[in-house]
């Protein structure tokens, strides 16, 4: 029988995460891009006849009307735009919820962690955020495990995913733990992606530093833009990098051309400048977030 999975969509969700989670299980789940629902089967859950309209604008109407969420094996929250998309509707919630009760796997996409832990369903569990979205994240749910050292983190009956391409990474994570990692790669292939990335796989960092190559530095620089207000120290990375103060050092003049600390500082200069041209905020405001509380 077909593994069923309900996609809860919030105003102005994400289309590409849906797209390509969604992508994957067709994909994965018959014979060549049939597209037949053998393996897996979807359904956007909602309102009938309201649609839902996307960040970008386009507009998808509910394939299924909201009922019994045990009816599904997962139930897949799809965020969106942070200032539109704080809470789902009083149905969906209600719908949310009782998936939760009766113990069917939740799974969150994009910033539908935010709503997830909104509604106290990330509690005790471990989350991936993606880096553009942690520090706010950080700061309305202190008591959740945010990361954004990964793609994504399934942890026990919770799936949370940074977005973007990394949906068809957690998708192909379910495809390889319901049928197996061949078809996993066969939708991979076909969606001309390289492969299915792991949860260990690390997010993109930033533009600052295109040259970084290695997990390492890459989740070094991703800690550091992480705790921006509060400085790490070099040891304090380096032991949440498993490694050795000195074997930090040494990776980041390799990649980088500066040590940790130099690119610590251009980092928070960095945000702290986008902030001075992007927002409203006072200066003493802006230098208090960035790490310069003496400024």
């Amino acid at each position: 029988m077909a593994k069923k999975f309900a996609f809860l969509l919030v105003r102005d969700f994400t289309l590409s995460p849906l797209s390509l989670f969604i992508d994957t299980l067709r994909l994965a789940g018959d014979e060549g891009d049939r597209s037949r629902r053998v393996e897996f089967d979807w359904e956007i859950v909602g309102e009938r006849g309201l649609p839902i309209r996307a960040s970008c604008g386009v507009e998808l109407l509910p394939t299924k009307a909201i009922g019994n969420p045990e009816d599904f094996d997962n139930v897949v929250v799809v965020g969106g735009l942070l200032d539109t998309s704080r809470r789902l509707s009083s149905e969906k919630e209600a719908f949310l919820m009782r998936a939760a009760e009766k113990g069917v796997p939740l799974t969150a996409l994009c910033t539908g962690s935010f709503v997830l832990a909104r509604y106290g369903l990330l509690d005790g569990y471990s989350a991936a955020v993606s880096w553009f979205h942690i520090k706010d994240f950080r700061a309305e749910f202190p008591d959740v495990s945010a990361h954004a050292d990964s793609l994504y983190s399934v942890d026990r009956g919770r799936a949370t995913c940074a977005g973007g391409t990394g949906a068809a990474d957690l998708a192909g994570y379910f495809v390889s733990q319901f049928i197996g990692q061949k078809a996993a790669e066969k939708a991979a292939k076909i969606l001309v992606l390289d492969r299915i990335r792991s949860s260990r796989d690390v997010q993109p960092v930033g533009d600052l530093f295109p040259a970084a190559a290695s997990r390492a530095v890459k989740r070094a620089l991703l800690l550091m833009e992480s705790n921006l207000q509060e400085t790490l120290s070099v040891a304090e990375i380096a032991a949440r990098m498993n490694c050795s103060r000195r074997q930090l050092e040494r990776l980041f003049g390799a990649e980088l051309g500066i040590g940790p600390m130099a690119a610590y500082l251009a980092l928070r200069v960095h945000y702290a400048k986008s902030l001075l041209e992007g927002s409203d905020l006072a200066i003493g405001e802006i230098a208090y977030r960035c790490g310069f509380p003496n400024a």
